[in-house]
């Protein structure tokens, strides 16, 4: 139920940017494979947001891992 209503806000959100925007919206995505992130977008500007975003995941999960495994 909370998955459907997620997506539902998001299209609503798209619809009234691209309504806001003149039509122009930019997006992108993160996929992280282990530790491992991997950026993309529609324009440069949203490939480094994405990558900085991926970073930040990175550095949560080697902390996360670390955290765990060193008992603090």
């Amino acid at each position: 139920m909370a998955g459907l209503l997620l997506v539902l806000v998001g299209l609503l959100l798209l619809v009234l940017g691209m309504l806001g925007a003149g039509g122009r919206v930019e997006g992108g995505g993160v996929v992280v494979i282990g530790p491992f992130p991997i950026a993309f977008g529609t324009s440069e500007r949203m490939a480094k947001v994405m990558a900085a975003v991926g970073l930040a995941l990175a550095l949560l999960f080697l902390f996360l891992l670390l955290r765990d495994w060193k008992g603090f």
